[in-house]
């Protein structure tokens, strides 16, 4: 009995030894490809990341001047706020300006990767990640001196925490998610679609025969709902009781719901659209919890902005927060096609999933070499007017504030140029073009092609869209029409 008891000591710390092993390996293989995860959206993030032109919303961000969205302490977007405090101390460049959002959209590949792996374990939370990192939409919005980067990201992590919350029945995750809302509603109001998205999740969960998480409870709802009504009033209030002045602002349509749609599935990737679709159809008939409440966060953005388009301004970017939602979808439903398929047939399931990650892979290519960023060329036009502009000429542009950054000299607006005035005072004008200035200023663009001559063309192409850039010079000494 002596030796049978020493033997059985030995065989169970052999086993527990072997365990925790493997628990050792599993965790090292986990965060060792995070990290490279981590390192690859790092260096797509940084890449040429001063080389694109600004843009006006840059510019914007960079100047200190009230938005009318961060005029008090307590509102002020935290990532504006650290870009101004960056270039105060760096001089404004375009590298400078963006630093802020690329570490904020680096950040968010290892900082979503914990909640994601939670719910649906460490391979969906790995491939999360990896699209995530190498999503042309997420890249676009980490070079840009912009507030998007950090709104998906405490707008998700909310989002998700809150769910952890729930299904853990911990209050103080709840209280988490409330913290991490405020930051994003910080950022812009957009994160207040979580407000709908979490109540109708709620409103199905009781609906719904499906099994109920263990805190879907009254004492939690408390904590949770009713701070969150008070801090999405208090947000909200200054616009609701100025609507007029809001409408007057944006109540216009400028895009229509198919335009936005078909938008939003070009930048999330239509491979990750398609997977996300079908990860929604799996999960909702396992009764997934999880997926029912990505399903939402991916849906209901869409489909609010769609709903106002006819009647208010609206852009394919007030979308992006739903972006991790789709990604996460997709992910769930690769991973499950890839584990629940037959040996025989898995090199199918593996094409699947190499074609969700080729896609974005060859749209991060045509970023950077072919697209210019996706964005207008307003560096490479002024740089132009600067090499062949003369003494005393003048130079019109429908963003000022891009032409005089560019030139360092005050130019004019495109909406300032009197053509009788520059015809009878006979001055040399340059007028930089872009489609925005093509779309609201026609007689101007009809008098350009009529009287200017076209001297420069630096349209930048993607996909279906044309970014026009054009330069034209108008020469009294020199007709329209003149070689």
């Amino acid at each position: 009995m002596k030796h049978d008891w020493r033997g059985q000591l030995l065989t169970s710390a052999s086993k527990s030894s072997s365990r925790a092993g493997l628990l050792v390996n599993e965790f090292v293989y986990q965060y060792g490809l995070l990290i490279l995860v981590t390192l690859l959206a790092a260096a797509l993030r940084f890449y040429k990341l001063g080389e694109w032109s600004f843009w006006g919303d840059e510019l914007f961000s960079v100047s200190w001047r009230e938005d009318g969205f961060n005029y008090t302490l307590v509102r002020q977007s935290l990532s504006l706020a650290l870009i101004q405090q960056v270039v105060s101390i760096r001089g404004v460049s375009e590298w400078s300006a963006r630093l802020v959002p690329a570490i904020a959209g680096i950040l968010t590949i290892p900082l979503l990767y914990w909640p994601i792996k939670k719910m649906f374990g460490p391979a969906v939370g790995l491939l999360s990640s990896l699209l995530l990192a190498l999503s042309p939409w997420h890249l676009y919005w980490s070079q840009n001196a912009r507030f998007y980067t950090a709104l998906l990201l405490f707008y998700s992590l909310a989002l998700l925490i809150f769910y952890l919350g729930l299904e853990a029945n911990r209050p103080w995750y709840l209280l988490v998610s409330l913290l991490l809302l405020g930051l994003a509603t910080k950022e812009r109001l957009l994160a207040l679609f979580f407000v709908p998205v979490v109540l109708v999740y709620l409103g199905l969960l009781k609906l719904l025969p499906w099994p109920k998480p263990m805190g879907l409870h009254w004492r939690n709802l408390a904590i949770f709902i009713v701070p969150g009504l008070v801090l999405g009033l208090f947000f909200a209030r200054p616009y609701l009781l100025n609507l007029p002045d809001w409408m007057e602002g944006f109540g216009y349509a400028n895009n229509n719901p198919f335009w936005l749609l078909a938008g939003v599935v070009y930048y999330v990737g239509l491979p990750a659209v398609c997977m996300g679709v079908v990860g929604m159809v799996y999960g909702l008939q396992k009764k997934n919890r999880a997926v029912l409440l990505l399903t939402l966060g991916a849906t209901l953005p869409l489909l609010g902005i769609m709903a106002i388009a006819p009647f208010h301004y609206t852009a394919n970017r007030y979308v992006f927060i739903s972006l991790s939602s789709w990604l996460i979808l997709a992910s769930f439903a690769a991973v499950r096609l890839f584990s629940h398929a037959p040996n025989g047939v898995r090199l199918l399931a593996l094409g699947t999933l190499l074609f969700l990650i080729i896609q974005p892979v060859g749209e991060d290519v045509l970023y950077y070499r072919y697209q210019n960023g996706n964005r207008d060329n307003w560096r490479a036009a002024f740089e132009f007017v600067y090499a062949h502009k003369e003494e005393g000429d003048l130079v019109f542009s429908i963003n000022r504030e891009v032409g005089n950054y560019y030139l360092q000299e005050q130019t004019m607006s495109l909406n300032q140029l009197d053509p009788v005035e520059i015809q009878q005072n006979g001055t040399r004008a340059w007028v930089v073009e872009d489609m925005v200035a093509q779309e609201t200023l026609p007689a101007t663009h009809r008098w350009l092609q009529d009287q200017a001559r076209l001297v420069a063309v630096l349209d930048v192409v993607v996909q279906a869209r044309n970014f026009q850039m054009r330069v034209y010079l108008y020469d009294p000494a020199r007709p329209a029409n003149s070689s």
